[in-house]
């Protein structure tokens, strides 16, 4: 009987250590939060390393660490903690689409679409995986697609300000300037204020 207690100790001594190291990542991990919110993201970085390194399995330590790298424009690193994030949980949404913001950002488009893909497949009703797969196919030349990716968005956020904005650029690609005009207004409407500018450019006679 002895040997089992003996072993039943060890396994409580060792969860003991792993829930400590847990506790002082999640300190680190809130300690980061507080920096990031601040745009403090060098401070920020600092202390998902300390968090990473008391628990290797963080995921919110990798996705919050990529956000604030996405931040300094690091891309490289920030696709690097998206990677093992999605090592570590394969159906997060937010992993591939913020891989595929920083994949963009790197020209990396055909990856960026990838990553977008996947998101819509794990949430099909994400409004801003669309609306950056509109900014993709946008910036790609493909207008039509821009268009239904931005109405999607539109579809799941009406006020989407951004998606309207955007929709209407792409629709003045297509000679489309009364759908352009009418997305300008709905911007303004819903609080962007660079869309005033194009209505009284385009739109006003």
């Amino acid at each position: 009987m002895k040997p089992s207690f003996i072993n039943i100790s060890i396994i409580i001594f060792s969860i003991s250590i792993h829930l400590l190291a847990q506790s002082k990542a999640k300190v680190y991990w809130t300690s980061g939060n507080s920096k990031y919110n601040i745009a403090d993201y060098a401070g920020a970085i600092l202390d998902y390393d300390k968090a990473i390194e008391n628990d290797p399995q963080y995921l919110n330590a990798y996705i919050n660490r990529g956000l604030a790298e996405v931040k300094l424009k690091n891309y490289k690193e920030a696709i690097q903690d998206y990677d093992k994030a999605i090592e570590i949980d394969t159906d997060h949404v937010v992993t591939y689409t913020i891989r595929g913001i920083a994949k963009d950002s790197l020209l990396n488009y055909k990856g960026a679409v990838q990553d977008y893909n996947k998101a819509i497949t794990i949430k099909p009703n994400d409004a801003w995986t669309y609306y950056n797969r509109g900014n993709v196919r946008y910036k790609l030349g493909d207008y039509q697609g821009a268009i239904q990716d931005y109405s999607k968005a539109i579809d799941f956020a009406p006020k989407y300000a951004q998606a309207y904005y955007n929709r209407g650029i792409a629709k003045q690609k297509r000679n489309d300037l009364d759908g352009a005009c009418l997305d300008w207004s709905k911007a303004s409407e819903f609080g962007d204020s660079t869309a005033s500018a194009f209505i009284k450019k385009n739109c006003v006679k």
